[in-house]
């Protein structure tokens, strides 16, 4: 493609993101923008990660067809996460020409659509800009390029997120137990640890437009069910049902839909939380019942400020959900350690066996109690348990065995991930934050365990939430037990107070913590606190008893 660098551009170019799962009707989709006399300019860039490249040939068929516009190929994988540079250079160019007027992008089917739109706000061009170490000659030529233009807001601006879903197979891919790389394969995008149907989640949670494919497939009842389903993942979309992907192309480009801040919340688990927090503040009748409820979708978000006991709170989630434990901070902590300890762990394995032998008759049921149920039966336990309607769940929760980090919980259809979040507050501070986000961190603070709480958002289809909320609150430490937290949590060192609570209570989760020293330092830790990105929270690199 020809470069025009002397000609600036005038406006930046609305782009139309485009996700979904590998025949979903993407490409359906691109083949109807392509080819129906709509008298539009759309240039479509193609960035899919098959090497095949079948979907891109079938766009190209159509070329004649529309001589306006022009498919741009990208062959070089996924631009999750990451400002490209054929990618940029591409927008540019196409921006600079005045035969266009829209761009569309296909993201790959295991692309998370958030990320993808990040690549697009000011703060993640900024960032790109100013840090260019190991980025190639090339990349670095068009990020000056685009810096000159005034960044890339100004070549190009996300107009709408859309997501295009099988109807067919919707509920298929919201229940099942696969991970991506079983479907997809392995492209170093860890897939490993990210399952089909919360990538999905993802998918709708965040889209303008949520087109429902293959619409002719389903029956009336399941039609409806669907439906409702997708209204309360994403409450504030656009939903079309068809067939072939055959939509009015103006519902998909041009339509000034996306704002991030606005997609960043409208995932139905965020706007539950936010009703909750109204209805909290200004009571029933100063808040209108959510169009979710009409549709026979009830969300509640469980609070309570004492925490789980981890022990009945694995034993309530073991055999309902299929639990993914990422460990989190343990692992980054443990990096780079020396090849002699692996079997120093080798011979305490061992040891342990050997008492595991010497204390099975001792054993009076347990191992029945705890042998791991297969996916088939979890999914079978969980549609006949209190949990069975719940379609969707989110937040985070406190372990009576972990006082530093807040544990992160999100469920999609039958998998839960827990995993080691960010520090509490009222351990990490609030002091680099700004100060509506300080104003918000007060209002969380109580009593002498500061900011720390149990709260979930559960979204689904008629759920029981007083049968739920008994179920979670029999996991909550008693009086007795609480006495003793109280107790333990009273010593300054927190590796210490950490340390005590996990030998007081029994806890089978992975470590979110690694102890490197066999005794905490005499000093108060310091614990980093996170950084905030575009929304989103990362946490700090690592946290160590280390002082």
């Amino acid at each position: 493609m020809a470069k025009k660098s002397s000609k600036s551009i005038k406006n930046p170019i609305p782009v139309t993101l485009l996700s979904g799962f590998l025949g979903s009707g993407k490409t359906t989709l691109l083949e109807h923008i392509l080819t129906k006399d709509h008298g539009l300019k759309i240039a479509v860039i193609i960035n899919d990660m098959s090497q095949l490249n079948i979907d891109a040939d079938l766009v190209q068929n159509h070329r004649v067809s529309q001589k306006e516009e022009k498919l741009v190929q990208l062959q070089n994988g996924c631009i999750c996460c990451t400002l490209r540079g054929d990618l940029l250079e591409e927008l540019v160019a196409l921006a600079k020409d005045d035969a266009f007027e829209y761009i569309v992008i296909e993201s790959t089917g295991i692309s998370e659509p958030m990320q993808v739109a990040e690549t697009f706000t000011t703060e993640f061009t900024n960032m790109y800009l100013d840090n260019q170490e190991g980025i190639t000659k090339e990349d670095e030529k068009i990020l000056k390029e685009i810096k000159d233009l005034g960044g890339l807001e100004k070549v190009a601006k996300l107009d709408t997120c859309v997501t295009v879903i099988d109807g067919k197979n919707f509920y298929h891919n919201l229940e099942t137990t696969e991970f991506l790389v079983d479907r997809f394969g392995s492209t170093g995008q860890n897939e490993e640890e990210r399952t089909i149907c919360d990538l999905m989640v993802d998918q709708i949670e965040f889209a303008d437009v949520i087109i429902v494919n293959k619409i002719d497939l389903v029956n009336k009842k399941q039609k409806k069910k669907i439906f409702k389903t997708i209204k309360s993942l994403n409450p504030v979309a656009k939903v079309y049902r068809t067939n072939y992907s055959r939509v009015d192309v103006k519902d998909v480009v041009g339509t000034g839909l996306f704002d991030f801040e606005k997609a960043s919340s409208s995932a139905g688990w965020l706007q539950s939380l936010h009703e909750m927090t109204k209805r909290e503040a200004f009571g029933n009748k100063l808040t209108p019942k959510p169009e979710t409820e009409e549709y026979g979708i009830n969300n509640f978000v469980y609070k309570s400020r004492r925490p789980f006991h981890p022990e009945r709170l694995y034993k309530l989630i073991r055999d309902k959900f299929v639990v993914i434990e990422l460990s989190g901070l343990a692992d980054e902590n443990n990096e780079g350690e020396g090849e002699g300890e692996d079997e120093e762990e080798e011979e305490s394995e061992e040891e342990e066996e050997e008492e595991e032998e010497i204390d099975e008759d001792e054993i009076d049921g347990d191992e029945e109690n705890y042998s791991d149920p297969s996916e088939e039966q979890i999914i079978k336990n969980k549609k006949h348990s209190k949990f069975g309607p719940v379609l969707r769940s989110k937040g985070f929760f406190w372990l009576a065995s972990r006082h530093i980090i807040r544990g992160e919980w999100s469920s999609a259809g039958p998998m839960l991930t827990m995993r080691g979040g960010i520090p509490w507050f009222a351990v990490a501070g609030k002091e680099f934050y700004p100060p509506e986000a300080q104003a918000l961190i007060d209002r969380d603070m109580q009593g002498r365990f500061g900011d720390r709480r149990n709260e979930i958002v559960f979204i689904g289809l008629s759920i029981d939430v007083e049968a739920i909320t008994k179920e979670l609150d029999s996991c909550l430490l008693n009086d007795e037990e609480y006495k003793v937290y109280e107790k333990l949590t009273k010593e300054k060192n927190l590796f210490k107070v950490e340390k005590a609570l996990q030998n007081e209570f029994v806890d089978g989760f992975e470590l979110w913590i690694a102890f490197d020293e066999p005794d905490a330092p005499e000093e108060e830790p310091k614990v980093a606190a996170p950084e905030i990105h575009n929304g989103h929270v990362h946490k700090p690199k690592a946290v160590s008893s280390k002082s």
